[in-house]
């Protein structure tokens, strides 16, 4: 009996030993620095993702809600005084009916017709087809900054009564600041560029996106006569050596030697290297038909100067 005991606690004490050396071979075998995935999330990069912007175009507006005479500045268009005052511009013309909108001039009143209420944000824009890239901003050493969006009409007509939005948002979408923006010649020739230009005040944010809308654009009438079909002969364009400036001169070809015109403007776009709109200067005429143009650069050397021309018999 003793021996059977003595035999049943020599076999116990195997099978104990034996349990814990596998516990302990186990153990040794797991890594989990190794073998096992941490599931933590991932600490995001410091650097902003690009938000998807939605465009909304803002509308100023009316200055008041009861009817007022408005005298047209220097070479105002119906549609700049209509979007001025957060109205419709046909019904600016529908309120002057006298007013032929393509000849208008200093000093001459407008009715401001009454509006019951201003809609937050302009309807969809449905102007003519026109080419346009996001506009390039260029800083100023003040902190604000020119914004330009470069125009191409590619159709087989003009096209008038160029307007644009541009507006300036943050990397996370919101927008900054904006303004609408119009052409600086009322026609714009068929495969011709021209520049609308915006210029933002300090304070801007180091880091924002500029983005567009053309607004309006109508196509002129191939028979139309209330423009003159001219075009300026340039004779020299001297950019300075630092290529900061350059000064055009040239002549204005009339149609014919019989020809009268009332109204004259000449513009010179100046752009660089890589075929970027950097620097704008308009010129109108006072009678004469040979001008003289300095254009100035916003940013980099000027590589050559294009000249728009327009004039009104």
């Amino acid at each position: 009996m003793a021996q059977r005991i003595a035999y049943l606690i020599v076999v116990m004490g195997m099978l104990l030993s034996s349990c814990s050396q596998a516990t302990i071979q186990s153990t040794a075998t797991i890594k989990p620095t190794e073998l096992i995935t941490p599931y933590h999330t991932v600490t995001p990069s410091q650097a902003m993702p690009t938000a998807t912007i939605k465009i909304t175009v803002p509308v100023t507006p009316s200055a008041t809600p009861t009817p007022i005479i408005y005298t047209v500045r220097g070479d105002e268009t119906m549609i700049e005084i209509a979007i001025q005052f957060g109205i419709d511009w046909k019904d600016l013309q529908a309120a002057n009916p006298t007013v032929d909108p393509h000849y208008m001039g200093p000093g001459l009143q407008l009715v401001i017709p009454i509006v019951e209420s201003t809609p937050e944000v302009l309807p969809t824009p449905t102007p003519v087809a026109i080419k346009f890239k996001p506009p390039r901003c260029y800083h100023t050493g003040e902190g604000g900054a020119w914004c330009i969006l470069a125009l191409r009409n590619d159709q087989q007509s003009s096209i008038e009564n160029l307007s644009a939005w541009i507006g300036l948002y943050s990397p996370e979408g919101e927008l900054i600041a904006s303004q609408v923006v119009y052409a600086p010649l009322n026609i714009l020739r068929s495969k011709s560029t021209m520049p609308l230009m915006a210029y933002f005040a300090p304070p801007l944010p180091e880091q924002y996106q500029a983005h567009s809308e053309v607004l309006n654009g109508l196509l002129v009438a191939d028979d139309d006569t209330r423009y003159l079909d001219l075009t300026a002969k340039v004779n020299a364009v001297d950019i300075s050596t630092d290529g900061l400036q350059a000064k055009v001169d040239g002549k204005i070809i009339l149609p014919d030697e019989t020809a009268t015109i009332s109204q004259l403007w000449v513009l010179a776009v100046a752009y660089d290297p890589a075929g970027n709109i950097i620097g704008v200067r308009k010129w109108k005429s006072n009678g004469e038909t040979e001008f003289g143009i300095t254009v100035y650069s916003l940013a980099g050397g000027i590589d050559h100067v294009e000249v728009l021309v327009e004039a009104r018999p």
